[in-house]
């Protein structure tokens, strides 16, 4: 079994993977709108995130829906 302290320098290790691409990636802000983009399989937990986040009203770091 791992210990708390293996699997935190895991994350850690992923996270640090993540940062770089997170950073830049483009636009900055992400939109809310489903017809922004062209969402694959691999998208679906994105898709409920944005649902859920539309849901609760947040709208800091995101772009306002096209319409």
């Amino acid at each position: 079994t791992s210990s708390t302290t293996d699997i935190r320098h895991f994350q850690l290790s992923i996270f640090g993977q993540d940062k770089p691409i997170l950073e830049n990636q483009l636009p900055r802000r992400l939109p809310l709108d489903p017809r922004a983009e062209t969402p694959i399989r691999a998208d679906r937990s994105s898709i409920f995130y944005r649902r859920w986040l539309r849901a609760k009203n947040v709208a800091y770091g995101t772009l306002a829906q096209a319409g």
